[in-house]
């Protein structure tokens, strides 16, 4: 007893029993294992045909050294039933039979069956294994037998590791679930599955389930590994996509991890079901699958690390030790290594190491969110704050502080239909800006404004919609008080840097009944006929303005058959030499004689100089009777002028054709003089206007610039345009004789810069001698206007305007006195 008991005493590993036992079975399943190190060599039996698999001890001698108690452990694998049974050397059996699913209290930790028995080795005459319909021998890698003492250290390690897995999984997701910071990230999400999934997966292969349910372990364990392992794989590789920077991703490696994270859930999932899948198929490809992720996660992390990742090296430390333990599983799980306890143990070490890895990456990842989003809050609220401040200054005349046309319009969509719409006008705005400064005018605008302002209640809409109009929505209850108080307003006095001006104003009135546009388009119509009674009052809107329009439309229905019964005509203004009083040629005025409505003049029928279709066929028709008139009047009259719109001046094409017209009629180029208006030199098209014009001059036409100086880039049109003549606007002409010499200054700088440049330059609008005696006396070539002639029918011959010098009829009264 002493030499048996130092015996057992000297031996306390475990004793594999692979070299002694025999396998037993149906045909095909020792080959399974015969390139594996988990080698079993047949038993010199036929064949079983039973679907028993069975695994018998030779050699029993190999258990003499195991004391009473000793345990026979076994890999759990998957069968119908098994039956383990032990021959005593007085014939006494000891057996044990399970059925799938009722495996009961013989499960052990660390994923083993566990059979106990009494007697010791040293009487065990025989010993055998039946498995009934196993799922195949190569998963029969452990076969041992322990001593008791053996036996309760290495539960005793398992029950030690798995608790302190258990604590590290759950105080890393409990960690990551209390980390909070106003939104919860998808990686925090697959964080916490993948804890959840490794938490079932360890407690299922390692038995620990058992302590639930005795069904849930044996066959059902293995089967509930497959599942937790194949979800476990795909969480994690969704964790890992989503927890490195979008910068740090690859597009390619992006799409290929979806695909693993299906193609290792159906991989688990199919391996588990082992009575509908070979399962010796499905566990190589799963094995396979496994390969690819680990080679998955390395091409991404290798990835990340050169996109300069932050994050990957605090994922990388908890995933080196996981990926090294699973790799030596897996070469365990193909036969590559022996099996061994330290290697599953390393395993669950690993992930218990990795969660508390992942729980510190998430949370430095979620700090770097934080950060980020910090920083990005920041920059929105200097956004927002600057969004406002634009949309204020988008919404707001920065002159008066009212709101704009765009405030005034988003005001009026949301009017009632009973509003009242108010659209103003100031008068003689442009008088002022001309005789006292565009100061004074500014300063006359926000004079208005605040007026305005303060007869206004605060519920009203006030806006300058651009110039010298402004817009007023006012609540219907509230109309006849504040109109009057609008009215109060005309005429008032206004004192400003030593002046002393009047407020006088047009506005325009209707309801905002209809579309916004519709509403704005009768206001409008308003103003123009206050306007146009001479300004300085307040003019509803009435029907009367709906049969203007209705006059529009029958111009727009009448000039096709005007055109072809020649009711258009010339009427030609003479241009005088204001030094000799000769007429040195003629603009070309279009008329309309209508049958119904008499002589009509381009204000009357401008709807159709606009109309698409109308205006270029008028063009014609005016270029036509142009070329004709000159034609037929030969070398005595000079040129003519003609109004040239902008539809006939588009491009290279175009300039050819005006020549290809000139030479059909027989007309040199130099008597034919084209007049454009900077409102055709603003034109969108003003870059091919431009090729237009230069081939006109180059080929001797010469080019007038009318209404100069009354547009905001006059001098720019200069230096575009080939420009041969420049015509002062009446406007500058009206008021040389008022007492301000303000207009004296701009004519002066007018002719002086067109003779610097080499340009004629035409006085337009003179009506009185003395208009013309200054305009003579500043130096200007050329005048027309009501003085000389009014627009009529051409001349012949040109007429002569005798020109008045008053110093030469001083010289002749001297003697006499």
């Amino acid at each position: 007893m002493l030499i048996s008991s130092s015996d057992v005493a000297a031996h306390a590993g475990p004793i594999d029993l692979h070299s002694s036992i025999c396998l037993d079975g149906a045909p095909g399943m020792a080959q399974q294992i015969t390139h594996s190190v988990y080698r079993i060599r047949p038993c010199a039996l036929p064949p079983r045909i039973d679907g028993w698999v069975w695994l018998r001890l030779s050699d029993p001698s190999v258990l003499k050294d195991l004391p009473s108690g000793w345990t026979l452990l076994l890999d759990e694998n998957r069968f119908d039933r098994i039956t383990v049974a032990a021959t005593n050397s007085d014939g006494g059996v000891q057996s044990y039979e399970y059925s799938d699913g009722q495996v009961g209290h013989a499960w052990a930790p660390g994923g083993l069956l566990r059979f106990p028995f009494d007697s010791p080795g040293v009487g065990i005459t025989s010993l055998s294994i039946g498995f009934h319909h196993l799922d195949g021998a190569i998963f029969i890698r452990k076969v041992e037998a322990r001593t008791p003492d053996d036996e309760a250290a290495r539960s005793t390690d398992w029950l030690i590791l798995i608790g302190i897995l258990i604590g590290a999984l759950v105080s890393a997701m409990v960690y990551n679930l209390a980390i909070y910071n106003g939104r919860r990230d998808r990686f925090q999400f697959w964080y916490a599955a993948w804890t959840i999934l490794a938490l079932g997966y360890c407690l299922s292969w390692t038995n620990f389930l058992g302590i639930l349910d005795d069904r849930l372990t044996g066959p059902m364990a293995v089967r509930l590994s497959e599942c937790f392992l194949g979800t476990m794989i795909a969480a994690g590789t969704m964790l890992l996509l989503t927890l490195i920077e979008a910068e740090a991703r690859h597009k390619r490696l992006l799409w290929s991890g979806y695909a693993l994270t299906v193609l290792s859930t159906v991989a688990g999932f199919a391996a588990a079901a082992d009575m509908l899948l070979p399962p010796l198929l499905t566990d190589r490809v799963f094995n396979i699958v496994l390969i690819l992720d680990v080679v998955w996660i390395a091409a991404t992390i290798t990835v990340a690390i050169r996109r300069h990742s932050r994050i990957i090296w605090f994922f990388l430390l908890g995933w080196l030790p996981v990926i090294a333990v699973f790799t030596l599983r897996l070469a365990r799980n193909l036969g590559l290594l022996p099996q061994s306890d330290t290697i599953d143990m390393a395993t669950f070490a690993c992930i218990a190491f990795e969660s508390v890895a992942l729980s510190v990456t998430v949370a430095y990842r979620l700090r770097d969110i934080g950060r980020t989003r910090d920083a990005a809050a920041r920059t929105m609220a200097i956004m927002r704050a600057e969004a406002d401040t634009l949309r204020r200054a988008a919404m707001t005349d920065h002159l008066t502080q009212l709101g704009n046309r765009a405030a005034f319009q988003a005001a009026l969509e949301q009017a009632d239909p009973l509003t009242v719409l108010l659209l103003i006008d100031v008068d003689h705005l442009k008088s002022v800006n001309d005789s006292y400064g565009q100061e004074l005018g500014d300063n006359l605008l926000r004079h208005i404004a605040r007026r305005l302002r303060q007869i206004l209640p605060d519920d009203t809409v006030l806006a300058r919609l651009g110039g010298d109009e402004f817009g007023i929505l006012i609540p219907p209850a509230q109309e006849a008080l504040l109109v009057e108080r609008l009215d109060s307003l005309q005429g008032e006095p206004w004192s400003h840097a030593g002046r002393t001006l009047s407020l006088w104003f047009s506005a325009g009135q209707t309801e905002c009944i209809g579309t916004p546009a519709s509403a704005l388009h009768r206001a409008d119509r308003a103003l123009h006929w206050a306007k146009q009674r001479g300004g300085g009052r307040r003019q509803p809107y009435t029907l009367e303005f709906d049969r203007a329009d209705s006059l529009a439309a029958r111009l727009l229905t009448d000039a096709p058959h005007a055109l072809a019964a020649g009711e258009f005509v010339l009427y030609y203004q003479p241009l005088i030499d204001l030094k000799t009083g000769r007429q040195h040629g003629n603009e070309a005025l279009l008329r309309w004689n209508h049958p119904d409505l008499g002589l009509l003049t381009p204000g009357d029928f401008q709807i159709l100089l606009t109309d698409e279709t109308i205006g270029p066929r008028l063009q014609d028709e005016v270029i036509s009777i142009a070329l004709a008139a000159l034609s037929d009047a030969g070398e005595g009259l000079a040129y003519i002028a003609v109004n040239f719109t902008g539809v006939h001046l588009r491009g290279a094409a175009a300039g050819r054709h005006i020549l290809n017209r000139l030479q059909e009629a027989g007309v040199p180029p130099h008597r034919l003089c084209v007049e454009v208006t900077e409102g055709i030199a603003l034109d969108h098209a003003s870059d091919e206007i431009a090729e237009a014009l230069h081939i006109l001059h180059m080929a001797g036409i010469r080019i007038a610039f009318d209404d100069f100086g009354t547009g905001y880039a006059s001098l720019v049109h200069l230096l575009r345009f080939p420009v041969d003549v420049i015509k002062i606007d009446r406007s500058f002409v009206h008021q040389l004789t008022t007492p301000t010499r303000n207009a004296h200054e701009v004519i002066r700088s007018i002719i002086s810069l067109g003779k610097a440049l080499d340009k004629q330059v035409v006085a337009e609008g003179i009506e009185t001698e003395a208009q013309a005696t200054i305009l003579r006396d500043l130096g200007c070539d050329y005048g027309q206007g009501y003085l000389f002639a009014r627009p009529g029918p051409l001349l012949q011959p040109p007429i002569y305007w005798p020109v008045h010098d008053a110093s030469r009829e001083v010289a002749q009264e001297a003697p006499s006195s």
